[in-house]
């Protein structure tokens, strides 16, 4: 089977085993790109592929690309419950994300309860960024690789 992938402005023909995994597929594009198979996420139209799915299982049309965004890791930091202290937690992210997708994996990942009153306090080199907009995506928040954001309740 031959999948099409694009990632940045490059695309990238691929030639597989017809019993291909979408785990295969990462693993040859992490050699092409030095990029770890953790750090992918692959997105064809808007279902995210599994990586012990086979690939015919999503009957791709070889004519259309499958999606590859990279994944960052980011930080977010939250006074501990018993008011001693600072928890922290970590969430593998990509530049697309909208808030509202943080705020759901908070919740998902570490038991945050979401809320419309929460706040996200971005650390940036020009002061505090308050993140409120759920709409907008995370980079318009310049929040990047290694980005500490603080949760203010």
């Amino acid at each position: 089977m031959n999948v099409s992938v694009i990632y940045g402005h490059q695309i990238f023909y691929v030639a597989l085993r017809d019993d291909s995994t979408v785990f295969n597929l990462k693993r040859l594009l992490g050699q092409e790109l030095d990029l770890p198979v953790e750090n992918q996420l692959l997105d064809y139209g808007d279902i995210i592929l599994s990586n012990h799915t086979p690939l015919q299982a999503y009957q791709i049309d070889p004519n259309e690309l499958i999606l590859l965004r990279d994944l960052y890791e980011i930080f977010f930091e939250a006074d501990s419950a018993d008011g001693h202290g600072i928890r922290r937690f970590r969430l593998l992210v990509h530049q697309n994300n909208k808030l509202r997708e943080l705020k759901n994996m908070l919740h998902l990942h570490h038991g945050f309860a979401i809320g419309d009153n929460m706040t996200l306090r971005v650390e940036s080199s020009f002061g505090p960024i308050y993140a409120n907009d759920d709409h907008r995506d995370i980079y318009e928040y310049q929040i990047f690789t290694g980005t500490v954001i603080r949760i203010l309740q």
